[in-house]
C-alpha cells in the first residue's frame, strides 16, 4: 500500500525574518564562490591560472546569475564595489592599465572556453546545492518535496551539426534547437530548479532522472512523488524511480493499450482505475521488461466521466468520440487502500507539474544572455537564469508583497533594465 503525505503547503507560521537583497558586499561573492568550488572539487574544473583562481572566475559568474547581468557587467561592477569597500586598491602600471581585484571578462571568457558540458552540469549541481542549503537554513524549504521533470528547446540557428544540436519543428523560425532538461522542486509554496542538464542525441534521460533524484535523497530530502513529462514515458524511467522509493506520475502515450482501456471504461467492462503494464523497446535478441503500473483515467473538462459513460449507454455519443475527451496518467503507486479518493489524489499531484512550464517562460524576462556558441557556455548562462528564478521565489518568501513581487520587479531592484547596472 502506498501511505499519501499530505502536499506541502505554504508555512502558516511567522515568516523568518532575512534581508531581502541577497549578497551586497564582495566577501558575500567570495564565501558563495568558495562553497561552490568546494562542493564540486577543483579537480571538476579548468586548472587554475597563476593571476586568476576558479574562486575568482565563480564569484563574477555568480554575480551574474544573481544579478541578471552579464560576465563583462559583473566583472566591472564586482571590480568597482571590491574599490568602494576598500578591499582592494589598484596599482597603475607603465603602460597606464590598472590592477583588477576580479577577472576581466576575458578572463571570464578563456575560463568558459575550457569548460566541458560535463563541468558545466557539476557546476550547476553545486549551485544548486548552495541554494537548497540557504533554503533548509532559513526554514523556507520542507523535507517532504515533490520533483518535477520537463524538458524546453531553444532554438539554434548556426551551422554546427553535433550531437548537441537537434532537429525539432517545435521552435518557431528555427529548425534545430538545444535541448535542455530540468527538475524543479514543488514544496511550501516554493518551485525551486534543482538540477539542469544539456542532453545529447543517443543519450538516455533516464540517468538524468534517477541522479538527480538520488543527489536530493543525499542531501536530506524525502521525495516520495515525481511528476513528468510524456518525454520520460519509459520503462527505465518508471521502474527505476520506483526502486529509489520514488512514485512517478506521467501522461500515458496514445497506444493501442491506452485506446482499449478507454473503450473497456467507456463500456462499462472497467473500472476508472485500471493495471497497466510499461514494457521496454523491442530489441532484436533483447528480452522484453515489464513495468506493473496503474492508469487513471480523466475528463478533460469538455464532460465529466459519468456523462460520458451515460451518453455511451444512451446511444448519444460513439465511443471513439468520447475517447477523445479522456486523458490517461500512469503512476507506479498502488490504488488499495484509498478507495475511491485515488484518482483524485493522483490528478491533485499532476496538476503542480504545470508549474514548470511557467517556471521555463519566465526565464525570457532576462534583459542580458550571453552569446557564445560553446555549448558548456550556453549551459552556464541557462544555469544563471535558474538561479535567478530560485533566488526572486526565496525572496518571495519573506517579502511582504508575496505573490505581487515578480520576477522583473525583483530583479529591477538590483539592476536598472536599461543600462543593466545595479541600483546602489
Amino acid at each position: 500500500m502506498t501511505i499519501f503525505y499530505k502536499i506541502p503547503e505554504p508555512n502558516s507560521g511567522a515568516r523568518p525574518s532575512w534581508v531581502r537583497s541577497l549578497f551586497k558586499t564582495v566577501d558575500d561573492f567570495k564565501k558563495i564562490a568558495a562553497v561552490v568550488v568546494k562542493a564540486i572539487g577543483r579537480d571538476n574544473l579548468p586548472a587554475d591560472k597563476p593571476t586568476w583562481h576558479a574562486e575568482d572566475i565563480v564569484a563574477v559568474l555568480t554575480y551574474a546569475w544573481i544579478r541578471g547581468v552579464s560576465p563583462d557587467r559583473a566583472s566591472d561592477k564586482l571590480n568597482k564595489l571590491a574599490i568602494k569597500e576598500g578591499k582592494f586598491v589598484p596599482k597603475t602600471f607603465a603602460d597606464g592599465r590598472h590592477s583588477r581585484a576580479f577577472p576581466h571578462q576575458t578572463q571570464v571568457n578563456d575560463w568558459l572556453a575550457l569548460l566541458s558540458v560535463k563541468m558545466a552540469v557539476k557546476l550547476g549541481q553545486a549551485v544548486f546545492g548552495v541554494v537548497l542549503r540557504i533554503a533548509k537554513r532559513k526554514k523556507l524549504l520542507p523535507r517532504n518535496v515533490v520533483i518535477e521533470y520537463d524538458m524546453t528547446l531553444c532554438g539554434y540557428w548556426g551551422r554546427r551539426r553535433d550531437i548537441y544540436i537537434k532537429g525539432t519543428t517545435q521552435v518557431k523560425g528555427a529548425k534545430y534547437a538545444r535541448q535542455y532538461h530540468a527538475a524543479v522542486i514543488h514544496a511550501w509554496g516554493l518551485s525551486l530548479y534543482v538540477a539542469l542538464d544539456h542532453i545529447a542525441k543517443g543519450r538516455s534521460k533516464d540517468v538524468f532522472l534517477l541522479d538527480t533524484t538520488r543527489w536530493l535523497k543525499s542531501l536530506g530530502f524525502k521525495v516520495k512523488w515525481a511528476l513528468a513529462d510524456r518525454e520520460y514515458y519509459s520503462y527505465g524511467v518508471l521502474s527505476g524511480m520506483k526502486t529509489l522509493g520514488t512514485n512517478v506520475i506521467v501522461p500515458a502515450k496514445d497506444y493501442a493499450q491506452l485506446e482499449v482501456a478507454k473503450e473497456a471504461y467507456l463500456l462499462g467492462r472497467k473500472g476508472r482505475v485500471q493495471s497497466f503494464w510499461v514494457a521496454t523497446g523491442g530489441k532484436k535478441g533483447a528480452k522484453t521488461k515489464c513495468a506493473r503500473c496503474w492508469l487513471v483515467l480523466n475528463s478533460d473538462g469538455s464532460h465529466p466521466l459519468s456523462v460520458l459513460r451515460w451518453a455511451i449507454r444512451q446511444e448519444i455519443a460513439s465511443v471513439a468520440a468520447a475517447s477523445r475527451e479522456i486523458f490517461g496518467l500512469i503512476t507506479t503507486a498502488a490504488p488499495q487502500g484509498h478507495r475511491r479518493s485515488f484518482p483524485e489524489r493522483i490528478l491533485e499531484l499532476y496538476k503542480m507539474r504545470w508549474q514548470i512550464e511557467t517556471a521555463f517562460r519566465e526565464q525570457k524576462v532576462k534583459h542580458c544572455p550571453w552569446r557564445s556558441d560553446i555549448d558548456a557556455t550556453q549551459l552556464v548562462d541557462k544555469l544563471g537564469r535558474t538561479v535567478l528564478q530560485d533566488f526572486w521565489q526565496l525572496a518571495r518568501k519573506v517579502d511582504p508583497r508575496e505573490d505581487e513581487l515578480s520576477l522583473d520587479i525583483f530583479r529591477d531592484e538590483f539592476v536598472d533594465a536599461a543600462t543593466c547596472r545595479m541600483n546602489m
